[in-house]
């Protein structure tokens, strides 16, 4: 279980630091007549890298607090886990939306934070897993 753990976590970091340093300051090169298109199919992409990882994360962080060693840190992990869903759900997505509409530098910059704000939540969560 450790390392499927350690697995998803290392994973969801290195693509928060990639859409961090890469994938959203290209936003900024996308012309006006293709961020539509472009974006909407940014957001199905992304949604499929992550999407699978999170509900291994997920079902790990259950068996974790359900049969694990150090339940402690089981929690702990979990809560930073569903934090990073809380972000992406109430702060990364509707800035998604927002940009979606609205392509401006404050946006993308609001955008940029709520991301650097999650990706710290899963830097957090893999280091209890590296703990555990």
């Amino acid at each position: 279980m450790k390392s499927w753990l350690l697995f998803a976590d290392s994973y969801l970091v290195g693509l928060g630091i990639v859409v961090a340093l890469v994938v959203y300051p290209a936003f900024r090169d996308v012309g006006p007549s293709e961020w539509q298109q472009y974006h909407v199919r940014h957001s199905r992409t992304i949604s499929i890298a992550v999407g699978p990882v999170w509900l291994l994360q997920g079902v790990l962080c259950a068996v974790w607090l359900l049969q694990g060693p150090n339940r402690i840190l089981g929690v702990i992990h979990g809560a930073f886990a569903l934090a990073g869903v809380a972000t992406t759900i109430f702060g990364a997505v509707p800035q998604h939306n927002v940009i979606a509409r609205e392509r401006t530098l404050s946006h993308l910059q609001k955008l940029q934070l709520w991301h650097w704000v999650r990706t710290l939540v899963w830097v957090v969560a893999l280091v209890c897993s590296l703990i555990f």
